[in-house]
């Protein structure tokens, strides 16, 4: 990730008065939604009749008429039937009070370069024309939002966004927040500086209007956030331009963001006799109920629950989860019998400490100060420099296993490390979130964990896990961001034997995105790890072709390591038995 360093001594504050010193007014969230939308007999009857296969459907829809003319009429057909209407005439009553959303233009980004500079430093033919068609994906892949949907916002489940953006792809036609940032990335890689620039300032309008970023730019996401990478897409930004007149616009913005986690997920744990203050995950309790966009969903995995609090307090865990973008991973579950695999009723992800959400918040706080002193304001850069250095002692006392050479997610109620393989382990090196004159000791042990765990003796990528839990963030599924994160952190080690291993890891999964591509012409969002370029399976919908964080990670590595790297020297893995995938 980038950093803007430069050399100073920061004090470490007495952190509770420093927090008070950074403490903002939030912006009032809006209520949840709507009694349509997000809650409410209507979306419950609607979505347990399976009108729609996919959940995601139906709360995508909009409204032909006012959301109370709408209630209104379904009050009407509720006493008709005698609370008790058919599917069809559920059916018949979506038929005539909804249309497609439809709320969104295609949109040709201006700034598109279908040949731009990185084209120049790849060495090998095959690969610079299949970055020229990574590149040729933006193109499919730009929205800008109707005019209507603004006028009439109550009418839509879409949150209003300023500028045009790049979509993920797929039943995903909005806006996500941490997909935002390898999309970022891959449009200031592919020179499209201006459209980068307009989808970071969606996301700053929604910090300005909500007070955070939800998950997803539609109503049913509010009460969730995802990893806080706003700061470091407007650290790449920045980078790429040098606009000091922007950062100043925008940096009370990327505060206000950050204190919004310290306000909302923040959490005491004593390790050793000491008190650290790290983060969770938390969904806002005020969002009851199944996530509209997997309503059958969570309503089926509760009903095994004995009682309505249980089956709240799975809602609000689920939502927790989700807020992670690992939805859904064995790293969440928590078992009675502590099983290694558990299911969905197991998920407890409150009680967790994840070290890709502290290492990323970490950075954040970090590149703040940074922000503060390119602007020359010293005082508010040092609140947040010392804020970075408490984090990270926190994370190495509590995260970091010396005897292992990893960094453990961290479980508060158990009162111990969650010694499990998962590629989110090498995100303090991703974002300096460790000093960095101790990063070659670090990434030294951290290797040998790795050749040790048997994550990397699979020819289609790093997986998610080693377990096989049915969920799609788990074995044996590859997810571009993990890769991007896993080679990242070895590269930015500064130990030699570890940028050597970033770069074979590298090769292996372009060569698979190449694979894949080659056969289908698709990018998709995961992809097998045990069969080089075959999609990935599981979870609660289809894999997504598209794909935003694919494109954006397959040219940062092309970037990085595309003058040397060449087809001809990516050998091609021959499969144990146990590996073939029927």
């Amino acid at each position: 990730m980038l950093k803007i360093r430069v050399p100073r001594f920061v004090p470490l504050y007495p952190v509770l008065g420093l927090l008070g010193a950074c403490a903002q007014a939030l912006s009032t969230t809006p209520d949840y939604c709507s009694s349509l939308y997000c809650s409410g007999e209507l979306l419950h009857r609607v979505q347990l009749a399976r009108i729609f296969p996919d959940s995601k459907s139906f709360v995508d829809l909009r409204l032909v008429r006012a959301e109370n003319e709408t209630l209104a009429d379904f009050s009407k057909l509720m006493q008709e039937t005698k609370h008790n209407p058919s599917r069809e005439q559920l059916a018949r009553f979506v038929d005539q009070h909804f249309l497609d959303g439809n709320e969104l233009d295609e949109w040709l980004p201006p700034d598109f370069d279908p040949n731009p500079p990185i084209l120049d430093q790849i060495r090998d033919p095959k690969l610079k024309q299949f970055a020229k068609n990574v590149i040729g994906i933006w193109a499919k892949l730009g929205r800008k939002m109707k005019p209507e949907v603004t006028q009439h916002p109550d009418r839509y489940s879409l949150i209003p966004v300023p500028n045009g953006f790049i979509v993920p792809g797929g039943r995903f036609k909005e806006l996500y927040y941490w997909d935002s940032f390898w999309v970022v990335r891959g449009l200031l890689i592919s020179n499209m500086t201006q459209t980068a620039k307009g989808m970071i300032e969606n996301l700053l309008h929604l910090v300005d209007k909500l007070g955070y970023i939800p998950n997803g730019s539609r109503i049913y996401y509010l009460g969730r956030s995802q990893p806080p990478l706003l700061t470091a897409m407007v650290a790449s930004y920045f980078a790429a331009t040098g606009d000091l007149a922007w950062l100043e616009q925008h940096v009370p913005t990327v505060e206000k963001e950050l204190q919004y986690w310290l306000d909302k997920k923040k959490v005491t744990v004593e390790v050793k006799g000491r008190n650290y203050m790290l983060l969770r995950y938390l969904s806002d309790r005020k969002s009851e109920g199944p996530r509209p966009e997997s309503y059958y969903e969570d309503y089926t995995s509760a009903r095994v629950l004995p009682n309505d609090t249980t089956r709240e307090d799975f809602y609000m865990e689920i939502k927790s989860a989700a807020e992670s973008g690992w939805d859904f991973s064995s790293r969440w579950f928590v078992t009675a019998a502590d099983e290694v695999v558990g299911n969905l009723t197991d998920v407890r992800a409150t009680r967790i400490l994840p070290v890709d959400l502290n290492a990323i918040f970490a950075g954040a706080l970090e590149l703040a100060g940074d922000f503060r002193n390119r602007l020359k304001n010293r005082r508010e850069a040092q609140k947040w420099w010392s804020l970075a250095k408490y984090w990270r002692s926190a994370i190495e006392n509590v995260m970091w296993d010396p005897i292992d050479g990893v960094w453990y997610d961290y479980d508060i109620e158990a009162r111990a490390p969650r010694r499990h393989f998962y590629p989110s382990c090498a995100t303090p090196l991703w974002t300096g979130a460790i000093e960095p004159y101790d990063a070659p000791k670090y990434a030294a042990k951290f290797v040998e964990y790795l050749l040790s765990s048997g994550a990397l003796d699979f020819p289609g990528g790093v997986p998610a896990s080693i377990l096989h839990s049915g969920e799609q963030w788990d074995y044996p599924n590859a997810w571009p961001p993990l890769q991007s994160i896993l080679i990242g952190g070895l590269e930015n080690s500064g130990y030699e034997e570890a940028t050597r291993l970033a770069r074979e890891l590298a090769q292996l999964w372009i060569r698979a995105n190449y694979i894949g591509f080659s056969q289908w012409k698709k990018l998709f969002e995961k992809y097998s790890a045990v069969q080089p370029g075959h999609q990935g399976g599981g979870g609660e919908y289809g894999v997504q072709d598209g794909f935003g964080w694919t494109n954006g990670v397959a040219l940062e590595l092309l970037q990085r390591y595309g003058k040397e790297m060449t087809l001809d020297n990516i050998a091609t893995p021959t499969l144990p038995d146990v590996y073939q995938v029927k």
